[in-house]
């Protein structure tokens, strides 16, 4: 048996308040490309494609900017420690996409996060800048490293560069010091810098495909436009937005350039006539409506909100929005078709699984103020509605993407399972029995701490005891909780997940340490050797026959184990960066033993597998 990968969905860009999210686009390919957490995302831009999603995941620290090579062959990413990594983006087929892209140089160029990077149109020369310590800007050779120029003119971090597309090259930067200053090369040297132009924070510039103008765009809502071969200053637009304006990019024709502002509006302006026209992302945008982020493709005008959602604009008008989980993903539940996630930021959605992969533009669940406030600990799916909790320490039930109830709980939950016609909610040292109305039936307090939760029957549950390094037996009758009588043998160290066969024959206990004991139902055991993770394993997954288990874990590996032969697994490590959090069974054949899964993990990305004989 084989583990293989089928499709990624992968995470929206990061965000920051009040800061720029530069999104990349690769023209020749018709692909975008942006930062999320240590991952680099390369996606289609058009939201209809089936081509393959890319997930970059070698660097250490959180990623800040990324910028294809002009061919498309390259990419330059750079992070917060002030390391770049240059690395193959060339287009890949399907079966390849999971392999990690090969790193062809990386540099240690600044002493703090890099906020922008520039390629010149040889894809031989980069500058990247953002908040150094000893300096705010690098030149250098893409292969060798060498500097070929000197970054200066800034008196504070410099938010953004780019590169004349035309030789004689020239290079401009802009900053939190009000400036735009401009450089001759390569190699590059400080030629003027212009102030006085820009009266706040400078978020990005750009040069115009004909190399004839550059533009400047800033939190004063003002933009600047420059002569291209000087840089010599030209003409201001005062108050082109309502508010802060944090991107710019030029159309094609270099006739027109787009700016997207805090204001949730896209406007399109000509060098000439000004202000052609104004699209908005709403009528009354939200705070995480304001848009951060722009890139201008072949057939559509992309903006970035704050809130993680890339609009698409043509002729004039919004025609998708595509969303999707923006922080790392702490839980999948599954209902066929449809998928939930649940991620560390609150945020609910719902996505359709296919064959051949999920569909790629998940719907959110809920409006404001609906979701939970941050992290959500577990979701169960139950008679067509939904259940979560998170650690606002409230349970919530969902119909149709709408909170139809809601209970606070009186301490942090840890886990939600149904026993019965009632779902049990476990807290630290309490189990908490509902009604699927929210009402509360009855609970049971503990004298220990417990971290998990099982239904080994419709009238007994299964808790971990993580102060003994055991296992209690809870039995439900009628609305009435109590600890039974039965024993269950020591863990060498203390169990953090229980899971239960969908026959009732077996449940398995995993410990700290990541390995499993199987028992019987009578509490006897099986087997001792599921010991293959190497450190605490998330989640598991019975097969529907009961004959395997699907395990996942910190040390980001996929592990499938064997009633019937408990000394063969079945690997896939590195399934996911940092750590599987979540997993979930979609489809399966008994007979044959073969079937699909997905798994979500800490890098914000949901994948779809298949089991093969």
């Amino acid at each position: 048996m084989s583990i293989n990968p089928i499709a990624i969905v992968p995470p929206q860009p990061s965000t920051q308040r009040g800061q720029a999210a530069h999104v990349s686009y690769d023209a020749v390919n018709d692909r975008l490309a942006y930062v999320n957490g240590k991952s680099v995302i390369i996606r289609p831009a058009d939201f209809n494609s089936n081509s393959p999603v890319v997930v970059f995941t070698k660097h250490i620290h959180p990623t800040t900017a990324v910028k294809f090579s002009p061919s498309g062959f390259y990419i330059a990413s750079g992070d917060e420690s002030g390391q770049i990594k240059i690395w193959d983006a060339a287009p890949k087929n399907g079966d390849e996409v999971f392999e990690q892209p090969i790193i062809k140089s990386e540099f240690q160029v600044m002493s703090g996060p890099i906020k922008s990077i520039a390629w010149d149109a040889d894809n031989a020369r980069i500058i990247a800048v953002g908040q150094g310590k000893e300096k705010f800007g690098h030149a250098f050779s893409w292969d060798t490293g060498n500097s070929i120029g000197d970054i200066q003119g800034h008196s504070s971090t410099i938010n953004a560069v780019d590169i004349k597309p035309q030789r004689p090259y020239r290079a401009a930067t802009v900053g939190d010091d009000f400036a735009m200053v401009f450089y001759q090369g390569p190699p590059f040297k400080f030629d003027k810098s212009l102030r006085g132009n820009h009266t706040n924070s400078v978020r990005d510039v750009r040069f115009s495909p004909d190399g004839e103008h550059i533009v400047s765009v800033g939190s004063d809502r003002a933009i600047c436009i420059y002569q291209c071969k000087t840089g010599e200053f030209v003409k201001k637009i005062e108050n082109g937005h309502d508010g802060g304006i944090f991107a710019v990019s030029w159309t094609p024709d270099s006739k027109k350039f787009v700016t997207a502002s805090a204001d949730g509006s896209v406007k399109t302006w000509s060098v000439d006539d000004g202000l052609v026209s104004t699209v908005k992302v709403a009528e009354k945008p939200s705070v995480f409506q304001q848009l951060v982020g722009l890139a201008v493709t072949k057939d559509y005008i992309i903006a970035l909100t704050y809130g993680g959602d890339l609009t698409y604009f043509k002729d004039g008008k919004v025609v998708q929005v595509v969303q999707g989980q923006q922080a790392p993903i702490t839980k999948l539940a599954f209902t066929k078709p449809e998928l939930y996630s649940g991620g560390s930021d609150g945020k609910l959605f719902k996505s359709e699984v296919e064959p051949k992969g999920l569909k790629p533009n998940p719907s959110r669940q809920g409006g404001e103020g609906e979701e939970h406030s941050n992290y959500v600990v577990d979701l169960l799916v139950e008679s067509g509605e939904l259940f979560s909790t998170g650690w606002d320490d409230e349970i919530k039930r969902w119909k149709d993407g709408k909170v139809t109830a809601s209970v606070k709980l009186s301490s942090q939950p840890k886990q939600l399972t149904k026993v019965g016609d009632n779902i049990a909610v476990l807290l630290e040292s309490e189990l908490q029995l509902f009604s699927k109305e929210l009402e509360l039936v009855s609970s049971i307090k503990f004298d220990f701490s417990s971290t998990n939760v099982a239904p080994l029957s419709s009238s007994q549950l299964l808790v971990t005891n993580v102060s003994k390094n055991t296992i209690v037996g809870i039995e439900v009758s009628g609305s009435k909780l109590s600890i039974t009588s039965q024993t269950y043998p020591t863990l060498r160290t203390p169990p953090t997940l229980i899971t239960v066969s969908p026959d009732g024959e077996y449940f398995a206990v995993a410990d700290s340490a990541g390995k499993y004991t199987l028992f019987k139902n009578d509490g006897s055991v099986v087997s001792t050797r599921w010991a293959f993770h190497t450190s605490k394993a998330y989640d598991a997954q019975w097969s529907p026959d009961s004959k395997f288990l699907l395990s996942g874990g910190l040390d980001c590996g996929l592990l499938l184990y064997s009633v019937e032969k408990p000394s063969k697994v079945v690997k896939f490590p590195l399934a996911h960066a940092s750590g599987v959090t979540s997993l979930a069974w979609v489809d399966y054949d008994e007979k044959n033993q073969t079937g699909q899964f997905v798994s979500s993990g800490l890098d914000g990305t949901i994948r779809q597998w298949e089991l093969r004989r």
